[in-house]
Parts: C-alpha cells; structure tokens; sequence
C-alpha cells in the first residue's frame, strides 16, 4: 500500500488541530497580560508535536530535533518580541525540516524553505491576524501551505517498491508469497 500522501493529510489535520486548540484556550487568556506568554508557548508546543511527527516520518531519531527546540525555547524566554519569536520559529521549522529530517540538495532545500516557510509565514501576516480567531485561522493556514512541501519535495520513504509494476502482477507475486509459506 502506498502511503506517500500520509504526511499531506496528517500536516493538515494537524493545523486543524493546532487551530482549534489554540482557539479554545486562547479564549481564555486573550484579554490577560498572559497572552503573550500563552502566545509564544503554545506555536512553541505546536512546533515542537511537528518537528516529532517530521522525525518519524523521515525515519530520523527523535532526539535529532531536541537542540533546535532546546535553542527555541531558551530563546522564548530571553526576549519578550512575538516578531523575533516568530522569524525564529520559521527558521527552526527550516532547520528541522529540510537540515535534519528531508535532507535534500542545498539549492532544492534552500528553494523549498524560503517558498514555504517564508511564504507561508508571509501569507500569515498579509493577512494580519488581530483576535484569537483570526490567528486561529492563521495557524491553520500556515500548517496548509506547510503540507504543500511534501507533495512537491520530500520523499518520505514511504513509497512502494512495485510502484511501477501492474497490480495483477503484485497480486500474482503476493500470492506465490503466500502459496510459498
């Protein structure tokens, strides 16, 4: 079975995901002096659950991806702008995504990460998300464009050896297997 487009739709229920989470307890800190605190950690935490899901996917150790969130977080809490926090977040997506888990040519990574990451973040501030509902949304959005990177770069391994072969001779093989046994 091929399960190349696994990524593509678990990135988009992730940001649904991601969205809705962040929707229903941004709610609650959106009118406190919490919300930038609550702001940073939870694309923190979102970022963080992707880059572990990007590890599996790409066969990678999940302890490969701990020093980029490791150098994140510290990060989080030594300055207090959502901006530089944010361009950071763009750059250890980058990082995680196309140095560590897809490692592909420098020109084809480097292409890649300044269409979706940058332009995905890009789209996020043209359209200038203001409330909890309209980051929401931004959150998701942001997880769309991100599912694009895999059905144009990545191989994610997933694919099948008999690919290229016709399905009654996959049959037919699968049942010398089984006859064999």
């Amino acid at each position: 079975m091929n399960n190349s487009n696994r990524p593509v739709r678990t990135t988009i229920f992730f940001g649904l995901i991601c969205g809705l989470v962040f929707l229903a307890s941004g709610l609650f800190f959106e009118r406190t002096v919490f919300w930038s605190i609550f702001f940073r950690l939870s694309l923190f935490a979102f970022l963080s659950a992707y880059a572990f899901m990007l590890a599996s996917w790409s066969g990678k150790k999940r302890i490969s991806v701990i020093f980029p969130l490791l150098f994140l977080f510290v990060f989080n809490f030594a300055q207090n702008s959502n901006s530089a926090f944010l361009l950071l977040c763009l750059g250890i997506l980058s990082w995680i995504r196309s140095g560590i888990c897809f490692q592909n040519a420098f020109s084809k990574s480097l292409g890649a990460e300044i269409i979706f990451s940058i332009g995905g973040g890009a789209l996020v501030a043209y359209f200038n998300p203001f409330s909890t509902v309209t980051w929401a949304l931004g959150i998701w959005m942001f997880f769309l464009v991100q599912s694009l990177y895999f059905i144009i770069v990545a191989d994610t391994g997933n694919n099948d050896e008999h690919l290229n072969e016709d399905a009654f001779e996959q049959a037919r093989m699968r049942a010398e297997g089984i006859l064999k046994a």
